[in-house]
């Protein structure tokens, strides 16, 4: 299996981790999940510690996940 992904240029948790990353961010976009915390959604998706979930998604995403949320809730409000 590791060489399937390396094939591809990446390992296997490399892999689960974008996964886990890009299933948070899709989490912050949704307008059912804005009463949850941005720490109950990382730890949904296996992120203990928030500092580290925080620094991972801003090195993935280039914002902050509050700058993520807030960006979609002010397009959801302008889509009205």
């Amino acid at each position: 299996m590791q060489l399937a992904f390396q094939r591809h240029g990446e390992s296997v948790s490399a892999w689960i981790r974008r996964r886990r990353l890009e299933r948070c961010r899709r989490d912050l976009a949704e307008p059912l999940l804005d009463g949850q915390s941005i720490e109950a959604v990382a730890a949904r998706w296996g992120f203990r510690y928030p500092q580290a979930f925080s620094r991972a998604f801003r090195s993935a995403y280039g914002e902050s996940p509050r700058d993520c949320r807030e960006r979609h809730r002010a397009l959801r409000r302008i889509d009205r």
